[in-house]
């Protein structure tokens, strides 16, 4: 059997290699550059360069279906928003010659829409931040004055589809009336195209991830952040497996079951500190950056996965294991820098950083996994390494050239952030 994984320099496409490469299942990994993360790993059968789906979204979906006919790939499992989207849109032509878990377009299209999603959740009684929508930095005046601060700001759609390809887009913070409306006018993406901005929800981090079989929820797992990056909010780099609460898995099937979702599909939250009630900030429809984490505590999602786009029925687990913790090294670092030297993160978010120091070199304690540092797979994290060393000196050299007064090393870059989760 052969599988075909997209995106492969995104850690859950490495957590996917590994998991079915483990079960002898033959994986090829595809990316738009000549070697990836996951291609790196000993369980890639085969490393493919197609068209970049960001810029050349027309040219990599036919590429993808020529693809699946000529080497008579069984499964594709597209990784991030974009392939995702690809899959979805063609899922008639490329359904007669391979296997796919993916949602409608219609749904995914509705859940990767945060405004659409959060009001789709608001009618089904789940509880969602304070959010004002917004078409474009023209309309800015017309809520500023009921926004309430820090606020959080964020456009409707993390990659958003443009003439010239696909332009990606991060979550924003705002203190003041002043900040917000520097970030509308330096923003290009927040003054063209709609935003929301939220009431910050002061907590932590928490995600439910499920796998649908048409509108059927089979299973679930959630997990807790520990730490972040950046500190004030966005991917996990420490996580720890928690039992799935009924409350937020009902809050799955009455969001997804009636548009007859299928495959994966992740929830993510933020519990107030105050009050403990958890709050659903968005809904992403593909594999989440956590991924090896679910993997590691007994909920195998990308086999499950792989099955199901079969047309089996996976036989899904029972309970999985509490309190199994798992790691990203390099992106850990990159928190760690920003705790040390600390930019505009909220007051609250930021420990000493003597105690910041002391929690990273605990995170690597005995028996926390590692989402790409692997003993019996060390390829990936050497490529990753390597990648990372690479963009820090070509950061410190450019910072040089701005400010030959200043010592380039203390200019690492951030890791890559991947995807979200």
């Amino acid at each position: 059997m052969r599988a075909f994984v997209t995106d492969g320099d995104e850690r859950p496409a490495l957590a996917i290699t590994r998991s079915l490469g483990r079960r002898g299942i033959s994986v090829l990994v595809g990316e738009c550059r000549p070697a990836c993360l996951a291609s790196a790993s000993r369980y890639c059968a085969g490393h493919v360069t197609y068209p970049s789906p960001y810029r050349h979204p027309e040219a990599f979906r036919r590429f993808l279906l020529d693809f699946v006919r000529r080497e008579r790939v069984d499964v594709v499992l597209p990784v991030t928003d974009v392939t995702t989207l690809s899959v979805c849109l063609d899922q008639e032509r490329l359904g007669r010659h391979v296997g796919l878990a993916a949602p409608p377009a219609a749904a995914f299209d509705l859940m990767t829409n945060k405004w659409t999603a959060l009001q789709a959740a608001a009618r089904c009684g789940i509880p969602i931040p304070r959010t004002h929508f917004v078409g474009g930095g023209g309309e800015l005046p017309r809520i500023a004055g009921e926004v309430e601060y820090p606020a959080v700001v964020k456009p409707v759609r993390s990659k958003i589809p443009t003439s010239r390809g696909w332009v990606s887009a991060g979550v924003h913070y705002a203190a003041s009336p002043s900040d917000l409306g520097r970030l509308y006018e330096q923003t290009d993406y927040l003054a063209s195209y709609p935003s929301l901005i939220q009431e910050r929800i002061s907590g932590p981090g928490l995600a439910l991830f499920a796998l649908f079989d048409r509108g059927e929820l089979l299973t679930a797992f959630a997990h807790r952040r520990l730490r972040e990056k950046p500190p004030s909010g966005g991917v996990s780099v420490l996580c720890e497996s928690v039992p799935a609460d009924p409350r937020l898995v009902g809050d799955a099937e009455r969001l997804l079951g009636p548009l007859a979702w299928h495959g994966v599909a992740m929830l993510e939250y933020k519990q107030d500190a105050a009050t403990g009630r958890c709050f659903l900030l968005e809904v992403n429809g593909r594999f989440w950056g956590s991924l090896q984490l679910a993997v590691d505590a007994g909920v195998d999602f990308p086999y499950l996965s792989y099955q199901l786009a079969l047309g089996k029925r996976p036989s899904v687990p029972r309970a999985y294991r509490v309190g199994t913790r798992n790691r990203w090294l390099l992106g850990d670092l990159d928190h760690l820098r920003s705790r040390l030297f600390p930019g505009r993160h909220p007051p609250e978010l930021s420990p000493s950083r003597w105690r910041s120091l002391i929690a990273f070199l605990a995170g690597g304690r005995p028996g926390v996994g590692d989402q790409v540092l692997s003993a019996d797979d060390p390829g990936p994290f050497r490529y990753e390494l390597g990648r990372y060393a690479s963009d820090a000196w070509a950061s410190a050299a450019r910072r040089t050239r701005r400010r030959p007064d200043r010592a380039p090393f203390r200019a690492l870059p951030f890791a890559r952030s991947s995807t979200t989760s």
